[in-house]
């Protein structure tokens, strides 16, 4: 059953699939905060149920709908759409569905119709590989992800990887307030001073979020040592906090 091999990444605290296949495409949209309710709406009623059936009959993994919360934009909403699957060619395969065996195609004109009304902007895709990670057990959903991108030189892509995997990935699940993280490599074109990866930290809430960045201790000379080494490695460009709107798997 493909519930069996339902993927956690951002977007959900679900169980990791083990290959090192697993691709989530992050589809970005930004719509007037005044249109950001009949966006949902329309999401809810229509798309996630497009997704919840490509799911049960393709290749497709998961699906999940983020808001962006430090938006620099108060006109606008962004919203994060994070689309899982197996592996790279799974997606590169899949052929899309419109839906003809849940609604008719003039019910799907008219929700087009209505979607184009919203004008939509700054539509972009990014496209990730999940590197490793943990998640919790159970299968609640996180409700809040933050993202945090890195530049790193390419040169040390490599030495990077298992830096975080190897060593910052067991800080990270004997941190009581983290549910879940993943390490994901940015597969896009990407110029020398662009990010290459991300990393996605998930919490239970925002609460949590602001106590775990709160927390100053004194640390060893090991742990200093450990952490101005991956400051060698990468450079931290932005963060991005989400909160969760929806999601199926």
């Amino acid at each position: 059953m493909k519930k069996l091999i339902i993927l956690f990444f951002l977007f959900s605290n679900m169980f990791f699939l083990k290959a090192q296949e697993i691709v989530v495409a992050l589809h970005y949209l930004k719509v007037e905060t005044s249109h950001e309710n009949k966006l949902i709406e329309l999401e809810q009623t229509y798309f996630k149920q497009l997704h919840k059936y490509a799911i049960e009959n393709s290749g497709k993994i998961g699906w999940d709908m983020w808001k962006l919360e430090n938006d620099e934009d108060a006109n606008y909403s962004t919203f994060v759409y994070a689309h899982l699957w197996p592996s790279i060619d799974v997606y590169a395969n899949n052929n899309g569905w419109n839906g003809q065996d849940l609604f008719s195609e003039s019910e799907m004109s008219r929700v087009w119709e209505q979607l184009s009304s919203l004008n939509l902007e700054g539509s972009k895709t990014l496209m990730t590989l999940y590197k490793g990670g943990f998640a919790p057990v159970n299968e609640k959903p996180a409700e809040v992800l933050q993202l945090s991108f890195m530049n790193v030189d390419p040169t040390m892509f490599y030495e990077y990887e298992q830096k975080e995997l190897n060593d910052f990935q067991p800080n990270h699940k004997n941190n009581e307030l983290i549910s879940g993280w993943g390490l994901h490599k940015i597969l896009n074109a990407r110029g020398e001073k662009e990010e290459d990866y991300l990393t996605a930290n998930f919490f239970e809430s925002k609460g949590d979020v602001y106590i775990n960045n709160s927390m100053v201790g004194p640390s060893t000379k090991a742990q200093k040592s450990n952490y101005q080494s991956i400051l060698k490695l990468r450079e931290m460009t932005r963060v991005e906090m989400l909160t969760l709107v929806d999601g199926v798997r």
